[in-house]
């Protein structure tokens, strides 16, 4: 029997006032086969942590724990991919908010609908790469997955949405019928502790341009742009930072050394987007909105193809039709007489003709 690709997926988003904002949703594919020594090696990784979320971590000063998961991701991944809707409210009609008492469910819409465009192309994506279960980290709390058992519903009302987003999918064939979208969680699940660390360091990368950590894994990693699936570039130039334990908003003087200062600050502020958010924003604009020069040639080379299908119907229509039968001649469709040439006739005049003088 063949075996197929699963994959495994978390979410990360940056929405905070005097940003454009992103929403991140990363999968990481593993060889069905290869499940179980993937989900070994992130078990010791994770060490003492039972429970591995990498914010927590790093807010915690425990970034060696981080690096050990995206280098399991690095060696044990056949691929993993981030669906990115930048901004994050790209595609949105909300209009602001009339009050504060709004602005809470404001956000928390933006956030849904960039969810539902990050996963819908994430699934898109992993229909081509012959996925066959998707794991996705649910959001419901356990009290609500004991409602929902309690009420004899499948799945809490917190993840519904995604559901829809799945099942619009399938309406319309734009995944197979044999894909499976599982929610679990994600406290955990091993598999999901590689998606979040990926999840965790593009984050880091748009959030505070430290792309060191996604760097890692950059070289079994694609991002794609939410709503169109161009591929985006973080436009890096950063190394690595050393392994080990540090302080996580002081980094030690080699790592610090390795980045690079002309490109990437080393600690934005919080309400100021920085140079690869800006860049990446910049990609997916023009993704979404190809040049003119871009779309006149598409359409011209659209207008060529038509004309040349239309050009190969019209011959093969004249293939197929009977040529007509030639009529037969009439006398009035005879040819006329032919009259003689006046540059033969002769200047001789009859004899009866009389002269006429001058």
């Amino acid at each position: 029997m063949p075996t197929y690709p699963t994959a495994f997926v978390d979410e990360s988003w940056l929405q905070q006032r005097g940003s454009p904002g992103a929403y991140l949703m990363a999968a990481v594919i593993i060889d069905q086969d290869d499940v179980p020594a993937a989900e070994a090696a992130a078990s010791a990784a994770a060490g003492i942590h039972n429970a591995y979320h990498s914010t927590a971590l790093y807010h915690r000063g425990h970034v060696g724990t981080i690096e050990k998961m995206l280098d399991v991701v690095a060696e044990h991944a056949g691929w993993s991919v981030v669906s990115a809707q930048i901004p994050l409210n790209a595609g949105t009609r909300d209009s602001s908010p009339p009050g504060p008492q709004h602005i809470r469910s404001h956000l928390e819409n933006q956030r849904e609908h960039a969810r539902q465009v990050s996963l819908e192309r994430l699934l898109r994506y992993l229909n081509s790469q012959r996925v066959r279960d998707v794991y996705l980290e649910s959001r419901a709390s356990p009290a609500e997955w004991q409602q929902a058992r309690d009420a004899g519903s499948r799945l809490p009302h917190t993840d519904r949405n995604d559901i829809r987003a799945y099942r619009r999918l399938l309406d319309h064939g734009a995944i197979s019928h044999r894909m499976r979208l599982i929610h679990v969680d994600g406290r955990n699940d091993p598999g999901l502790w590689m998606a979040d660390a990926v999840a965790w360091s593009a984050g880091r990368a748009i959030r505070a341009d430290e792309p060191q950590w996604f760097n890692r894994v950059a070289d079994v990693a694609t991002i794609i742009e939410a709503t169109t699936g161009t591929e985006l570039h973080l436009n890096e130039r950063g190394a690595a930072p050393p392994d080990g334990e540090r302080d996580p908003h002081n980094l030690s003087q080699s790592a610090q050394a390795m980045s690079s200062p002309t490109v990437y600050s080393a600690s934005p502020e919080p309400h100021q987007a920085g140079a690869i958010l800006h860049s990446l924003v910049a990609q997916a604009d023009q993704a979404r909105t190809p040049a003119p020069d871009q779309l006149t040639r598409e359409v011209l080379g659209y207008v060529r193809h038509i004309a040349e299908r239309v050009e190969q119907l019209s011959e093969t229509v004249h293939q197929i039709l009977p040529r007509p039968a030639a009529a037969p001649q009439t006398p009035d469709s005879r040819a006329p007489a032919p009259h003689p040439r006046s540059d033969l006739q002769d200047n001789v005049r009859p004899t009866s003709q009389p002269e006429i003088g001058e």
